[in-house]
């Protein structure tokens, strides 16, 4: 019944658009159209989160090969990539993106479980002085890392 509901709506719709010139020209006023696509626009990407637009203040990183060592501003472990959990062992943690794997070594404990999913810049667990980030694309994380020299 549904269906049935759906497809006479859309042959309404469709019918009133090609024999009713009033109805045609107000769906092909270019303003309402890009109104239209401005508000579904706004509705659909609401919560979403850009990574690339928040960068993680630390106090100081040294890119060496393959081995990104982070100096935190506080002692919490944070990535400005998401991530998902999926190896936990003592003093390291490995965990992997869309589409690359890190190692992330030097930590003292940590604060999520196997298999969590953790959004950027949310605490991983803490570190005593810095912690090192291994991977083929550290780079990527090093070009979100901002130095903070008014706290240093």
């Amino acid at each position: 019944m549904k269906k049935i509901f759906k497809w006479l709506s859309l042959a309404l719709i469709i019918s009133c658009y090609l024999f009713i010139q009033p109805i045609q020209s107000i769906f092909n006023y270019e303003f309402n159209i890009i109104g239209l696509n401005r508000f579904l626009s706004e509705s659909l990407f609401k919560k979403d989160e850009s990574v690339a637009a928040i960068p993680l203040y630390v106090k100081d990183y040294i890119l060496k090969e393959d081995c990104l060592y982070i100096f935190p501003l506080t002692n919490e472990v944070s990535l400005p990539v998401d991530v998902m959990v999926v190896k936990i062992e003592e003093g390291q943690m490995e965990v992997i993106t869309l589409d690359e794997r890190f190692i992330i070594r030097n930590l003292k404990e940590h604060s999520k479980n196997l298999y969590q999913y953790v959004y950027s810049l949310n605490s991983l667990g803490t570190t005593n002085d810095f912690f090192v980030v291994e991977g083929t694309a550290v780079e990527e994380i090093a070009s979100r890392l901002v130095i903070y020299y008014e706290k240093i």
